[in-house]
Protein backbone atom coordinates (compact mmCIF):
# COMPACT_ATOMS: atom_id res chain seq x y z
CA UNK A 1 0.00 0.00 0.00
CA UNK A 2 1.17 3.44 -1.05
CA UNK A 3 0.79 6.37 1.21
CA UNK A 4 1.21 10.22 -0.64
CA UNK A 5 0.79 13.32 1.23
CA UNK A 6 -1.29 15.87 -0.46
CA UNK A 7 0.31 19.53 -0.17
CA UNK A 8 -2.74 21.04 0.91
CA UNK A 9 -2.17 18.58 4.24
CA UNK A 10 1.22 20.61 4.87
CA UNK A 11 -0.54 23.81 4.97
CA UNK A 12 -3.10 22.51 7.21
CA UNK A 13 -0.32 21.67 9.82
CA UNK A 14 1.48 24.93 9.44
CA UNK A 15 -1.39 26.98 9.41
CA UNK A 16 -2.45 24.95 13.16
CA UNK A 17 1.41 25.72 14.43
CA UNK A 18 1.10 29.14 13.65
CA UNK A 19 -2.17 29.71 15.34
CA UNK A 20 -0.59 27.84 17.57
CA UNK A 21 -2.98 24.92 17.90
CA UNK A 22 -0.35 22.10 17.40
CA UNK A 23 -1.64 19.78 19.78
CA UNK A 24 -4.70 20.65 18.02
CA UNK A 25 -3.49 18.98 15.20
CA UNK A 26 -2.40 15.78 16.71
CA UNK A 27 -5.83 15.13 17.29
CA UNK A 28 -7.03 15.45 14.23
CA UNK A 29 -4.51 13.65 12.73
CA UNK A 30 -5.29 10.79 15.15
CA UNK A 31 -9.31 10.92 14.18
CA UNK A 32 -8.22 10.99 10.46
CA UNK A 33 -5.86 7.96 11.16
CA UNK A 34 -8.69 6.14 12.77
CA UNK A 35 -11.27 7.21 9.91
CA UNK A 36 -9.29 5.25 7.34
CA UNK A 37 -8.86 2.45 9.25
CA UNK A 38 -12.54 1.75 9.66
CA UNK A 39 -12.50 1.93 5.82
CA UNK A 40 -9.41 0.04 5.53
CA UNK A 41 -10.43 -2.76 8.23
CA UNK A 42 -14.37 -3.15 6.94
CA UNK A 43 -12.93 -2.98 3.08
CA UNK A 44 -10.80 -5.89 3.85
CA UNK A 45 -13.45 -7.92 5.74
CA UNK A 46 -15.65 -7.47 2.51
CA UNK A 47 -12.88 -8.82 0.47
CA UNK A 48 -11.32 -5.32 -0.60
CA UNK A 49 -7.57 -4.50 -0.41
CA UNK A 50 -6.27 -0.74 -0.56
CA UNK A 51 -3.77 -0.13 -3.11
CA UNK A 52 -2.67 3.91 -1.90
CA UNK A 53 -3.95 6.11 0.48
CA UNK A 54 -3.56 9.91 -0.18
CA UNK A 55 -3.85 11.95 3.16
CA UNK A 56 -5.62 15.06 2.70
CA UNK A 57 -7.08 17.94 5.48
CA UNK A 58 -10.06 16.58 6.57
CA UNK A 59 -9.99 12.99 4.82
CA UNK A 60 -7.90 10.87 2.62
CA UNK A 61 -8.22 9.68 -1.03
CA UNK A 62 -8.28 6.18 -1.30
CA UNK A 63 -7.96 3.65 -3.94
CA UNK A 64 -9.03 0.47 -3.80
CA UNK A 65 -10.38 -2.29 -6.30
CA UNK A 66 -13.70 0.17 -6.17
CA UNK A 67 -16.16 -1.57 -8.65
CA UNK A 68 -17.77 -2.42 -5.47
CA UNK A 69 -21.14 -4.33 -5.09
CA UNK A 70 -23.95 -1.89 -4.08
CA UNK A 71 -23.69 -3.21 -0.20
CA UNK A 72 -20.09 -3.10 0.15
CA UNK A 73 -20.18 0.69 -1.37
CA UNK A 74 -22.49 1.35 1.45
CA UNK A 75 -21.00 -0.55 4.07
CA UNK A 76 -17.78 0.53 3.22
CA UNK A 77 -18.33 4.10 2.74
CA UNK A 78 -20.13 4.57 6.25
CA UNK A 79 -17.14 2.38 8.10
CA UNK A 80 -14.67 5.64 8.33
CA UNK A 81 -17.58 7.79 9.78
CA UNK A 82 -19.25 5.22 12.07
CA UNK A 83 -15.57 4.73 13.65
CA UNK A 84 -15.23 8.44 14.08
CA UNK A 85 -18.68 8.49 16.36
CA UNK A 86 -17.98 5.41 18.30
CA UNK A 87 -14.54 6.42 19.20
CA UNK A 88 -16.42 10.17 20.02
CA UNK A 89 -18.99 8.13 22.38
CA UNK A 90 -15.59 6.11 23.82
CA UNK A 91 -14.72 9.32 24.84
CA UNK A 92 -17.40 10.34 26.52
CA UNK A 93 -17.23 7.61 28.58
CA UNK A 94 -14.08 8.07 29.51
CA UNK A 95 -15.19 11.74 31.12
CA UNK A 96 -18.18 9.98 33.11
CA UNK A 97 -15.44 7.39 34.42
CA UNK A 98 -12.79 9.57 34.79
CA UNK A 99 -13.42 13.77 34.28
CA UNK A 100 -10.01 15.05 35.31
CA UNK A 101 -9.39 14.57 31.56
CA UNK A 102 -12.12 16.60 30.11
CA UNK A 103 -10.05 19.44 29.37
CA UNK A 104 -6.95 17.22 27.31
CA UNK A 105 -9.03 15.16 25.39
CA UNK A 106 -11.85 17.56 24.58
CA UNK A 107 -10.01 18.85 21.04
CA UNK A 108 -10.21 14.81 20.00
CA UNK A 109 -13.54 14.54 20.99
CA UNK A 110 -14.53 17.34 18.79
CA UNK A 111 -12.05 16.26 16.14
CA UNK A 112 -13.93 13.15 15.83
CA UNK A 113 -17.57 14.39 15.73
CA UNK A 114 -16.19 17.01 12.91
CA UNK A 115 -14.41 14.54 10.52
CA UNK A 116 -17.63 12.14 10.72
CA UNK A 117 -20.02 14.63 10.28
CA UNK A 118 -18.32 17.03 7.29
CA UNK A 119 -17.57 13.29 5.40
CA UNK A 120 -20.97 12.78 5.78
CA UNK A 121 -21.85 15.48 3.42
CA UNK A 122 -23.37 13.43 -0.47
CA UNK A 123 -21.16 15.54 -1.99
CA UNK A 124 -17.87 14.18 -3.99
CA UNK A 125 -14.91 12.94 -2.89
CA UNK A 126 -16.58 12.25 0.77
CA UNK A 127 -17.76 9.23 2.40
CA UNK A 128 -21.65 10.72 1.68
CA UNK A 129 -21.14 10.39 -1.70
CA UNK A 130 -19.79 7.25 -1.99
CA UNK A 131 -22.77 6.07 -0.41
CA UNK A 132 -25.04 7.46 -2.93
CA UNK A 133 -22.98 6.57 -5.38
CA UNK A 134 -23.82 2.96 -4.23
CA UNK A 135 -27.45 3.76 -4.78
CA UNK A 136 -27.44 5.12 -8.26
CA UNK A 137 -28.81 3.29 -11.17
CA UNK A 138 -26.82 5.60 -13.18
CA UNK A 139 -23.28 5.79 -12.22
CA UNK A 140 -22.30 8.42 -14.36
CA UNK A 141 -24.96 10.63 -14.05
CA UNK A 142 -24.86 10.68 -10.28
CA UNK A 143 -20.98 10.96 -10.55
CA UNK A 144 -21.39 14.50 -12.88
CA UNK A 145 -24.59 15.59 -9.96
CA UNK A 146 -21.96 14.60 -7.02
CA UNK A 147 -19.28 16.39 -8.42
CA UNK A 148 -21.44 19.35 -9.25
CA UNK A 149 -22.60 19.38 -5.45
CA UNK A 150 -18.98 19.08 -4.63
CA UNK A 151 -18.27 22.68 -6.15
CA UNK A 152 -21.07 24.27 -4.71
CA UNK A 153 -20.23 23.02 -1.64
CA UNK A 154 -16.67 24.54 -1.71
CA UNK A 155 -18.02 27.63 -2.80
CA UNK A 156 -19.92 28.39 -0.20
CA UNK A 157 -17.16 26.62 2.53
CA UNK A 158 -15.20 29.59 1.11
CA UNK A 159 -17.95 32.14 1.26
CA UNK A 160 -18.04 31.00 5.10
CA UNK A 161 -14.23 31.34 5.50
CA UNK A 162 -14.57 34.97 4.02
CA UNK A 163 -16.96 36.00 6.25
CA UNK A 164 -15.01 34.98 9.07
CA UNK A 165 -12.46 37.49 8.60
CA UNK A 166 -15.52 40.21 10.04
CA UNK A 167 -14.95 37.95 13.49
CA UNK A 168 -12.89 35.60 14.13
CA UNK A 169 -10.88 33.88 11.03
CA UNK A 170 -11.54 30.53 10.53
CA UNK A 171 -8.49 29.23 8.65
CA UNK A 172 -9.86 25.14 8.62
CA UNK A 173 -13.00 26.50 6.35
CA UNK A 174 -10.56 27.80 3.80
CA UNK A 175 -8.81 24.54 3.60
CA UNK A 176 -11.78 22.65 3.84
CA UNK A 177 -13.27 24.64 0.35
CA UNK A 178 -9.59 24.13 -1.20
CA UNK A 179 -10.07 20.32 -0.51
CA UNK A 180 -13.49 19.76 -1.90
CA UNK A 181 -12.83 21.89 -4.97
CA UNK A 182 -9.83 20.31 -5.54
CA UNK A 183 -11.62 16.46 -5.07
CA UNK A 184 -14.56 17.58 -6.81
CA UNK A 185 -12.43 19.25 -10.05
CA UNK A 186 -9.68 17.37 -10.38
CA UNK A 187 -10.88 13.82 -8.62
CA UNK A 188 -13.80 13.09 -10.91
CA UNK A 189 -11.33 12.07 -14.05
CA UNK A 190 -10.30 8.76 -11.97
CA UNK A 191 -13.40 8.17 -11.34
CA UNK A 192 -15.24 8.35 -14.14
CA UNK A 193 -12.91 6.54 -15.84
CA UNK A 194 -12.99 3.88 -13.03
CA UNK A 195 -17.09 3.22 -13.91
CA UNK A 196 -16.10 3.47 -17.59
CA UNK A 197 -14.39 0.07 -16.62
CA UNK A 198 -17.03 -1.07 -14.59
CA UNK A 199 -19.32 -1.71 -17.51
CA UNK A 200 -17.88 -5.37 -17.97
CA UNK A 201 -19.29 -6.23 -14.32
CA UNK A 202 -22.56 -7.61 -14.95
CA UNK A 203 -25.29 -9.35 -12.28
CA UNK A 204 -25.71 -12.77 -14.17
CA UNK A 205 -27.53 -13.88 -10.64
CA UNK A 206 -30.11 -11.26 -11.13
CA UNK A 207 -30.31 -11.66 -15.03
CA UNK A 208 -28.70 -9.40 -17.50
CA UNK A 209 -30.73 -8.99 -20.80
CA UNK A 210 -29.29 -7.96 -24.33
CA UNK A 211 -30.25 -4.61 -25.59
CA UNK A 212 -29.43 -2.84 -28.95
CA UNK A 213 -29.19 1.40 -28.89
CA UNK A 214 -29.03 3.55 -31.95
CA UNK A 215 -26.77 6.19 -31.69
CA UNK A 216 -25.40 9.05 -33.92
CA UNK A 217 -21.86 9.05 -34.91
CA UNK A 218 -22.14 12.72 -33.32
CA UNK A 219 -23.18 12.12 -29.82
CA UNK A 220 -20.42 12.83 -27.20
CA UNK A 221 -18.95 9.26 -26.11
CA UNK A 222 -19.68 9.80 -22.29
CA UNK A 223 -23.47 9.46 -23.53
CA UNK A 224 -23.13 6.20 -24.70
CA UNK A 225 -22.18 4.83 -20.97
CA UNK A 226 -25.80 6.18 -19.63
CA UNK A 227 -27.05 3.03 -21.52
CA UNK A 228 -24.64 0.52 -19.91
CA UNK A 229 -25.57 -1.18 -16.80
CA UNK A 230 -25.14 -4.65 -14.50
CA UNK A 231 -27.94 -5.61 -15.81
CA UNK A 232 -27.50 -5.48 -19.38
CA UNK A 233 -25.17 -5.93 -22.22
CA UNK A 234 -25.61 -3.30 -24.63
CA UNK A 235 -24.47 -2.86 -28.55
CA UNK A 236 -24.16 0.07 -30.20
CA UNK A 237 -24.97 0.62 -33.50
CA UNK A 238 -23.64 3.67 -34.73
CA UNK A 239 -25.73 5.78 -37.17
CA UNK A 240 -24.62 8.64 -39.39
CA UNK A 241 -26.36 11.83 -40.00
CA UNK A 242 -29.35 10.18 -42.04
CA UNK A 243 -29.07 7.41 -39.71
CA UNK A 244 -27.97 4.66 -41.83
CA UNK A 245 -26.08 2.19 -39.66
CA UNK A 246 -22.37 1.99 -40.41
CA UNK A 247 -20.97 0.10 -37.56
CA UNK A 248 -21.68 -2.11 -34.59
CA UNK A 249 -19.58 -1.49 -31.19
CA UNK A 250 -19.57 -3.14 -28.17
CA UNK A 251 -19.15 -2.42 -25.21
CA UNK A 252 -15.91 -4.12 -24.73
CA UNK A 253 -14.93 -1.77 -27.76
CA UNK A 254 -16.40 1.02 -26.27
CA UNK A 255 -14.44 0.97 -23.05
CA UNK A 256 -11.04 0.40 -25.45
CA UNK A 257 -11.80 3.98 -27.49
CA UNK A 258 -12.78 5.84 -24.40
CA UNK A 259 -9.54 4.99 -23.03
CA UNK A 260 -7.58 5.98 -25.54
CA UNK A 261 -9.84 9.40 -26.00
CA UNK A 262 -11.84 11.78 -24.26
CA UNK A 263 -15.36 11.11 -23.07
CA UNK A 264 -16.24 14.80 -23.87
CA UNK A 265 -15.18 13.92 -27.80
CA UNK A 266 -18.25 12.78 -30.18
CA UNK A 267 -17.37 8.40 -31.09
CA UNK A 268 -16.76 9.98 -34.75
CA UNK A 269 -13.62 12.11 -33.10
CA UNK A 270 -12.49 9.86 -30.17
CA UNK A 271 -12.22 6.71 -32.83
CA UNK A 272 -9.96 8.93 -35.00
CA UNK A 273 -8.01 9.70 -32.09
CA UNK A 274 -7.93 6.35 -30.58
CA UNK A 275 -7.13 4.22 -33.82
Amino acid sequence: MKLKVNPLFFAFILILVLLGQGINFLFVFAALVLHEAGHIVVGRLRGYVVKSIVLMPYGAMMSMDENFDKTSGIVIGLAGPLTNFLVALMTFGVWWLVPAVYGVTRPFLFANLSLGLFNLLPVYPLDGSRVVLSLCKNKMRGIKVLQILGIIASVLLFAGFCVSFFFKVNFSLGIMAVFLFYGAAFGMRDETYLHVLSVHSKNYDLGVERKTVLVSENTPLVRFFHHTSKNAETTFQIVDETGRIIKNVTETDLCEIALKSKLSKTFKEAEKSAF
